[in-house]
This record gives structure tokens, sequence and C-alpha cells, in this order.
């Protein structure tokens, strides 16, 4: 019997110094959340580049579509409308611009598309928390170029995310018909979101 008693107490000596060795040294932990911060602000970049990049993509597709509009208008010798709307087959003053446009022959010049008019061109709901306005308050429902190539009305389109108005940006129309992209409205004030 007591040849095994020395191996029982050897046995918990060895597992009292296994215990000890499962922890982690201050240098461990340092490098541990060392790496945890940088993995956590590398996410917040990507997010932050993510969100970049689709406002990026939605103030090119506005400047494509306004520039479509425009070449139409010239081309056609006729009014070409860009309009808010919600269902991609009509124009809708009751709608945001987020929820989508249409770029649209105008043969009447009335702002409507009506039968035997052309859509030239849908533009689908935004994705994400896009938000769209046009004019100061947002209360221009269209823009449309006549055959001189000129807009009317000449506001600003102000694109927004959830991040607010620092990383808002801005499409303005001039009357001329030309849009820019700017950080500011066509006033030369600061963009708002709400």
């Amino acid at each position: 019997m007591h040849r095994f008693i020395p191996a029982l107490l050897f046995s918990h000596v060895g597992l009292g110094q296994h215990l000890r060795q499962a922890g982690f040294s201050l240098h461990e932990l340092l490098v541990a959340s060392l790496i945890a911060g940088v993995l956590g602000t590398g996410a917040i970049s990507l997010v932050n580049l993510m969100q970049d990049t689709r406002m990026t993509t939605t103030v090119n597709r506005m400047m494509g579509d306004l520039a479509l509009a425009r070449s139409e208008a010239i081309k056609r010798n006729a009014m070409v409308t860009l309009c808010k709307s919600r269902d991609g087959v009509s124009c809708t003053d009751d709608s945001a611009w987020h929820e989508g446009w249409l770029v649209f022959a105008d043969d009447n010049n009335n702002h409507d598309i009506d039968s035997g008019e052309m859509i030239l061109h849908v533009q689908e709901r935004l994705a994400g928390d896009m938000k769209l306005r046009y004019g100061e308050t947002g209360g221009y429902h269209y823009v449309r170029y006549n055959s001189t190539g000129e807009a009317w009305p000449g506001a600003t389109f102000t694109f927004c995310d959830g991040r607010g108005a620092q990383n808002a940006k801005a499409v303005v129309v001039y009357w001329t018909g030309r849009p820019r992209v700017s950080g500011k409205t066509s006033e030369g004030k600061p963009l708002r979101c709400s």
C-alpha cells in the first residue's frame, strides 16, 4: 500500500503544475488584445469602405442618368424628364427619390409618362440605408431637359446614408444642364441629411 501513495501524490502535484501552466502571461494577453484591436479596426474600416463605395456608385449612377437625359433631349430635339418612381412604370410625387427614378421622353412636356412615351432608363430602389432628395427641402419631383440641353429646376441632389451629413455627397444640377459632384449645395452651403 505504501508504494501507491507516492505515485498518487506525484500525480496530484503534476496536475497542479499543469493547471498553473494553462493561464496566460501578461505578454500573451497584450498581444491578444493588440490583435483583437487591429481586427476590430479593420472591420470598421471595411464597413466604411463598403459604405463609401456604395455612395460613390450611387452618385455616379445619378450622374450617368442625368447625362443620359441631357443627351437624349438634345438628340431627340424634345423634352426628356427624370422623375421619382416607386414602381418603375410611372412618376409618383408621393414617393421618395431613394425609392427609384425614371428617365423618359416627355413628348408633351407634362412631367408624367403617357401612352407612347418611351422610358429610357429605370433605376430601382437604392441599396442599404441610402437616402436621396432633390432641392433644399426635397420638394422637387423631377428634373427636365429641353432640346438645347438646359435643365429645370436647377438644384442639388443630396445623397445621405446612416453616417450623416459629414459623409454626404451631392450632385448639383445647373440650368445649363451640366451636373457636377460636390460636397456642398448649389448655393455653397453645407449638406444636410435631415
